[in-house]
């Protein structure tokens, strides 16, 4: 791939090639095969596809390349084809043009081209289509191609079906082809077999797992964690949404809105581009319009207007930075100006537009990350229009979070004509859709969203905040932590941190394997799983034919065929990844006779399935990890934000908790409160800082803030990347909890930060959040002036000082909500 895979994708794709491997060989067997992908939009469906698909063409660690592997990608419109169709040929290293092939009416081949994807859409399999008509200009129809290409490639014939939830109508019988897709899950008289393999990509694939199961086929799912999405910066993390409050003319109003949006965001990319040494994002300003009542009008809206107003504001663009994509795929006369058409799947790389005007078209076949700024004309009644759109925005354009200003990682929505209702209803479509939903992100009106950014002369209080200790908890999705020890050597080695850790990591995992092997390998279990598993008993039963009587025969034990020894050394790639088990064997056998080679990969096997053996190695790689991060966090710390996001990302696969840099955002939002907060380090543009708090809350501000030795505070928000992390304990499952407020004070000349968390005792969580802010305090008292956690118990509180070790151990003792209340006595 010419990307570099986002962790949840990495894993993703690993399955899917087992997966569909396996198909291929259960198919050749005669059984019917489904795989399904399912996964958000936003996450990269086809991307995890096409690395899978180059796995299957080119080969892995763990096996060889299936050259005439066979591949027909369908989808219900054209203009998926061709986004996937760009989509690939853009970002794979594999599938160059000559191995991807959009099928047209004239294709008339006996079988598809093995080693190449082919794309159909299934308009063009309708009835009457040429595709499907046998006649004198065709000697094969397309289902003849499709039964031919079965054959030829038995087991190696994928039929991928895109958006796998459309299309699977189930309104009659399951045994029945009612749709076009279902002919190749179910077969159809006359015209093919049910493909053996299909290969489902949905994000809501209910219907088409029905469907497969109904069809008697062995389905084999491959699902992505929604979180894990969201927390990859693959999509923004808010929508805000810009409505009226009230019934008024107001559309070229909030129009000039979009338009001083579109320009806030342009200034922001370009500060954020040349600060970070990348290429410039431009934004794009989609302007929804109403449909014409008539032949002689583009549209019911007045587009010249609509133009004179973002020029107005935005300032001279020229006539290329207009654009429309309506049905109409023709140069518009606009006022006596020309406003061009652009294609859909041309907008994300037309530089030139700034502004694009659409009715409806821009819903499929479209990726424009770069759309920051919606505006739409159309009524309330329009609501699924919106969300489907909106659902093809909130990809990030440079594909990771942006840390330094939150802002850049929010999608703005304009809409004049819809009340709280309408909006309402464009929030429900936007998070409960069947059909297309957009991955979870917040949706907040704009009006309760406030802008801030650092106060100023605060710069050393936040070098102060950078250096103290915190957390990174782990994701419930475990991860392999020698894939990740690789997945860092392999970044400080192209970042040219260290130009050895590749070859070091190795090492070390090998070196780990040999202890491994040496304590066990005199071991009377050890060895008797090699030779269980090196050979097998064939019992040998008689009959006596037309009778009830079974007598033993002589049974015999004989080795083990290659093949399977082959299956269990791929069990152990799959146990070790990253090819480890191919080093090693190779090490092993190194000078050893032809027959050792076999016994040497049934050993591996033996330590493979020793559960402690494992786990030894994977702490052996979590250290090294550990060790690297923390030695190399000088040189990571000068990296862009690009290069620290992606050493984050592996610190955010730790099996077990562990220490993080803390990185402030220059600018963040949050929500706007009606109460006025002052020496806050992230304010408005009026200097101050809006809030909210509840009244215990309040009280800790009202006595800390006006404190002579305070200079500044901090609401350390929930889960923003910014915020301290501290980690605490769920039936032996980490989890994370953000301590309320971070003040920072002169104490005998030295800045000196205090964690002050009020914190109700009546939540069942609360004797495990106590337990663990005391333990984090236990292990980083000396890094802090004060950590104190105040108890609250309706009307009652209680302050507990968790510096002092006698206090932290009864708190972390407490384990039901009673013993906290003993706190009060």
């Amino acid at each position: 791939m010419k990307l570099k895979l986002k962790g949840f994708q990495d894993d993703a794709v690993l399955k899917l090639v087992r997966h569909m491997r396996g198909a291929g060989r259960d198919a050749r067997a005669g059984d019917l095969q489904s795989v399904c992908l399912s996964s958000p939009t936003g996450s990269g469906k086809t991307v995890m596809l096409t690395n899978a698909i180059e796995f299957l063409v080119r080969g892995d660690d763990e096996h060889g390349p299936i050259p005439d592997a066979t591949f027909l990608w369908i989808t219900d419109q054209p203009e998926l084809n061709e986004q996937t169709y760009r989509k690939m040929l853009s970002t794979s290293s594999v599938l160059n043009g000559d191995l991807l092939h959009v099928i047209d009416a004239s294709f008339d081949y006996e079988t598809l081209r093995p080693g190449a994807v082919h794309f159909l859409n299934t308009q063009k399999l309708a009835k009457g289509s040429g595709l499907v008509t046998a006649g004198d200009n065709r000697t094969f129809t397309i289902w003849d191609v499709v039964k031919n290409t079965i054959d030829a490639y038995p087991g190696k014939f994928f039929v991928i079906i895109d958006e796998a939830h459309r299309g699977m109508g189930e309104g009659r019988s399951q045994t029945e082809a009612n749709t076009i897709i279902q002919k190749f899950i179910k077969g159809s008289s006359g015209e093919i077999p049910p493909v053996p393999i299909v290969i489902g990509i949905s994000a809501t694939p209910e219907r088409f797992n029905r469907l497969i199961t109904g069809a008697g086929r062995m389905h084999r799912p491959v699902e992505v964690d929604v979180a894990e999405v969201r927390l990859s910066g693959l999509i923004k993390k808010v929508i805000l949404l810009h409505h009226p409050k009230r019934e008024q003319a107001n559309d070229m109003t909030l129009l000039r809105e979009a338009a001083r949006s579109l320009k806030d965001f342009t200034s922001r990319w370009s500060r954020y581009c040349a600060k970070q040494d990348v290429s410039d994002v431009l934004p794009l300003l989609v302007v929804q319009v109403e449909d014409a009542r008539n032949k002689s009008q583009a549209s019911e809206t007045d587009i010249a207007q609509a133009m004179r107003v973002v020029r107005d504001v935005f300032g001279s663009l020229p006539g290329d930075a207009f654009a429309h994509s309506f049905q109409e795929s023709t140069k518009l006369k606009i006022d006596g100006e020309e406003l061009r058409y652009l294609a859909p799947p041309d907008v994300q790389n037309d530089q030139d537009a700034r502004v694009v005007f659409f009715k409806t078209a821009l819903n499929t076949g479209w990726d424009c990350p770069r759309a920051e700024v919606m505006m739409s004309f159309r009524t309330a009644a329009d609501s699924t229009y919106i969300a489907q759109l909106v659902g093809r925005m909130v990809r990030t354009p440079l594909a990771r979070e942006i840390i330094d200003d939150e802002i850049l990682d929010t999608v703005t929505l304009f809409l004049p004509h819809y009340d709280s209702k309408g909006l309402k209803k464009v929030v429900e479509k936007l998070t409960t859709s069947d059909d297309d939903p957009v991955a979870p992100v917040d949706l907040e009106e704009a009006d309760d969203i406030a802008e801030l950014n650092k106060a100023p002369n605060t710069e050393k209080l936040f070098e102060a905040l950078s250096k103290i200790p915190s957390y990174v908890v782990p994701r419930r999705r475990k991860v392999s932590q020698i894939r990740r020890l690789m997945k860092l050597a392999r970044l400080l080695t192209y970042d040219e941190i260290d130009e050895d850790a590749i070859a070091s990591a190795e090492k070390t995992m090998i070196g780990a394997l040999n202890k491994e092997f040496t304590r066990l390998k005199k071991d009377k279990r050890f060895k008797a799983i090699v030779e269980e598993r090196g050979q097998i008993e064939i019992a040998e039963v008689n009959w006596e034919v037309f009778t009830d009587i079974f007598r033993e025969g002589k049974g015999k034990t004989v080795s083990i065929a290659s093949e399977n020894v082959e299956d269990l050394f791929e069990f152990c790639g799959r146990r070790l990844n990253e090819g480890i088990h191919v080093k090693w064997w190779r090490q092993r056998v190194k000078g050893e006779p032809p027959s050792a080679r076999e016994r040497a990969k049934l050993e591996l096997f033996a330590l493979c399935i020793d559960s402690d053996v494992i786990a030894n190695l994977e702490k052996v790689a979590q250290e090294q990890v550990g060790s690297w991060l923390g030695d190399y966090a000088g040189e990571v710390e000068k990296l862009d934000e690009q290069g620290v996001l992606a050493y984050e990302e592996v610190r955010n696969q730790a099996s077990v908790s562990e220490l993080v840099p803390l990185h402030y955002s220059s600018t963040i939002f949050a929500r706007k409160g009606d109460d006025t907060w002052k020496n806050h380090l992230y304010v408005n543009e009026d200097g101050v800082f809006h809030a909210d708090f509840d009244t215990p809350e309040e009280a800790v501000l009202k006595k800390e803030i006006p404190r002579k030795e305070i200079v500044g505070w901090l609401r350390n928000m929930d889960r923003k990347k910014w915020a301290l992390c501290v980690n605490y304990e769920v039936d032996g499952e980490e989890r994370p909890m953000y301590p309320d407020f971070l003040f920072l004070r002169q104490e005998k000349g030295r800045l000196v930060v205090d964690i002050i968390d009020p914190h109700s005792i009546h939540l069942a969580d609360a004797p495990v959040k106590a337990a663990g802010l005391a333990k984090f305090a236990a292990k980083h008292a000396s890094k802090f002036g004060r950590i104190e956690l105040i108890l609250l118990d309706g009307k009652k509180s209680k302050l507990l000082d968790l510096k002092n070790e006698s206090v932290r151990n009864k708190v972390r003792a407490a384990k039901i909500i009673e013993q906290l209340r003993a706190f009060f006595d």
